[in-house]
């Protein structure tokens, strides 16, 4: 291939696997799912009123995740599961509904996982960051790459709820056992994000 067939492919399009990726459209196309990222976006003044400034930043970190989400899913249905997850996990935090419910943290923090990595390895893939799988042991990397991207993702939001808790509400909670809860929990949806990274790799690799 020479320079210029090079230089006329779409910039946007990697592999991963053999297939495609990108967003599901490449124009922006209003749709059902974006009436969710509308929710994520007034919930930002509606928490600072609830639960003060710490509440509304988290929100804004919800509303950015939904717009990450709107360019780098691979489908409507992956985008609208990443935003609900989003928003819901973000909710509960506001609400103080982890308060009243011990064990919803955990699973909240393992959805919030999934979708966090695979949103990760998307934007990493689209950017030709992550190299095909092109035998068992590269598509084993692979996995593990992914997996430790996700648990690096967990690190910081325990850095961020220590940082939180510090500087500027103590009533985040933090601890011991918390804090290895939501680790434990984090690896678990690492591992899950990894094996549907592959899974979506391998799908499209066979058609």
């Amino acid at each position: 291939m020479d320079g210029s067939s090079a230089a006329a492919l779409p910039r946007t399009a990697t592999s991963f696997g053999k297939e495609p990726v990108g967003a599901y459209e490449q124009t922006f196309v209003p749709h059902l799912g974006d009436a969710v990222r509308l929710a994520a976006l007034l919930a930002i003044p509606a928490a600072w009123v609830i639960s003060g400034p710490l509440s509304a930043l988290t929100m804004l970190l919800v509303s950015g995740g939904t717009w990450m989400s709107r360019y780098y899913s691979r489908t409507r249905s992956e985008d609208l599961a990443g935003q609900i997850v989003l928003l819901l996990g973000g909710a509960f935090s506001v609400l103080g509904t982890y308060k009243a419910i011990g064990w919803l943290d955990l699973v909240v923090h393992w959805l919030m996982l999934i979708i966090l990595t695979k949103l990760l390895t998307n934007i990493l893939v689209h950017h030709g960051m992550l190299p095909p799988a092109l035998d068992r042991r590269q598509a084993a990397g692979i996995l593990l790459a992914v997996t430790s991207l996700g648990v690096l993702l967990a690190v910081l939001w325990e850095i961020g709820e220590w940082f939180g808790h510090t500087f500027i509400n103590p009533e985040v909670g933090v601890g011991y056992d918390d804090t290895l809860g939501d680790l434990a929990a984090g690896l678990l949806g690492a591992l899950t994000a990894a094996f549907w990274s592959h899974g979506t790799a391998r799908r499209g690799s066979n058609a």
